[in-house]
């Protein structure tokens, strides 16, 4: 049991590693309790679309990590999809519990299956916001892109940069392949400040452009940052001329969560 325990986690760790971004600036203490946008029972919710070959889409299904992944595109508007909505959760944590060692619990679910809960982490603090998007299924293409991030102060002409390797196990036909690992290396800058018209009515943001460049392919991902909620709308460019953009739609504060057993029964992650 223990070679082969062993072994899976070689393989994971050869196929599907990533080096963590070097200028994210991570607390030591008091990891959630000054976060002001990604609070302790904050609920986030995106609408999304996948645009390929000039269509829009949403997946039908979207399942699995690495080479186990299982998506299928369809067209916006197609019945039974099994993906519609993606809520972001920030679930309070202790110590070693935490997916991500000293970073902010996020986990990431699927409306309206809710089938899984995904963790993964995020930072708050007076540095830096900075949060690892959904890379389930379809979305493991997000590793090759640029992570939101926008560094303080928030300065309009601010520019950094930042690298980071990411292993195989994260290419795939449709988004790009490599063996061995792949050093993608960013650039951030924040461009300006736009008025959004979203459903939660029109919010101010910093408009962040970033690229991350390799020797595969250079994607893209424009973001807006409001100081209020976070990253409200992510826009990326991925290789194929592939485009996936979210916005933000809906959001909730201090709520209790389930817990996990709970979750799975009832496919409800609110505490009612």
């Amino acid at each position: 049991m223990k070679i082969k325990l062993t072994f899976s986690l070689l393989i994971i760790f050869q196929f599907g590693f990533s080096q963590q971004y070097d200028t994210v600036v991570i607390e030591d203490e008091n990891i959630d309790k000054n976060n002001e946008i990604y609070k302790t029972g904050n609920v986030f919710v995106y609408d999304y679309e996948i645009i390929q070959d000039g269509e829009r889409c949403k997946l039908k299904k979207n399942n699995g990590m690495f080479a186990r992944s299982e998506f299928e595109l369809v067209p916006i508007g197609t019945d039974s999809i099994e993906v519609d909505k993606i809520h972001l959760i920030v679930l309070p944590v202790e110590g070693a519990d935490r997916t991500n060692g000293n970073q902010t619990q996020i986990s990431y679910l699927q409306d309206p299956i809710y089938a899984s809960l995904n963790s993964t982490g995020a930072v708050e603090n007076e540095n830096n916001v900075w949060i690892h998007p959904i890379r389930k299924g379809f979305f493991n293409s997000l590793e090759t892109a640029p992570f939101p991030f926008i560094k303080k102060p928030l300065t309009i002409g601010a520019e950094w940069t930042d690298q980071m390797k990411i292993g195989q196990g994260w290419g795939n036909e449709m988004w790009g392949q490599w063996e061995g690992s792949l050093i993608l290396s960013y650039n951030y800058k924040i461009i300006g400040k736009e008025t959004l018209k979203t459903e939660l009515g029109e919010i101010e943001c910093l408009v962040i452009e970033s690229t991350a460049k390799s020797n595969l392919v250079t994607t893209r991902l424009k973001s807006y940052f409001s100081e209020r909620l976070g990253f409200v709308r992510l826009e990326y460019e991925l290789m194929n001329d592939i485009k996936v953009n979210m916005w933000l739609i809906d959001t909730k504060t201090g709520k209790e969560f389930n817990d996990t057993r709970t979750f799975f029964q009832t496919k409800e992650y609110i505490k009612q």
